[in-house]
């Protein structure tokens, strides 16, 4: 699905294909009030290294997608996020977001 069609949530996995080193999948950490707020211009998210399932501290393992690097958070401008390729699984959106909190210091 694209990013046209589809709203932005907290918890959704994107690829964007416009990045330097090439495409790039991006886990939402933004809440959903924000994305409604914000979601036609930018979203926050982490980087997701598709390459490989890491466990750790500040990694999130996502299936079909990769690993969430927590402590890697960006601003994605929702012109870039071309595909929606996975999504976190909604066991691990407390976690998730609590942990992001304490990287950005609440």
């Amino acid at each position: 699905m694209s990013a046209a069609d589809t709203p932005i949530r907290y918890g959704q996995v994107w690829v964007s294909r416009d990045e330097a080193i090439g495409p790039m999948n991006y886990l939402v950490v933004s809440s959903d009030a924000y994305n409604s707020a914000f979601g036609d211009r930018r979203v926050i998210a982490v980087e997701v290294d598709s390459r490989a399932i890491y466990e750790g501290t500040f990694r999130e393992p996502i299936m079909d997608a990769g690993t969430a690097m927590l402590d890697r958070l960006v601003w994605v401008a929702r012109s870039a996020l071309d595909e929606l390729v996975a999504e976190l699984h909604p066991d691990r959106h407390g976690a998730v977001a609590a942990q992001v909190r304490e990287l950005i210091g609440n």
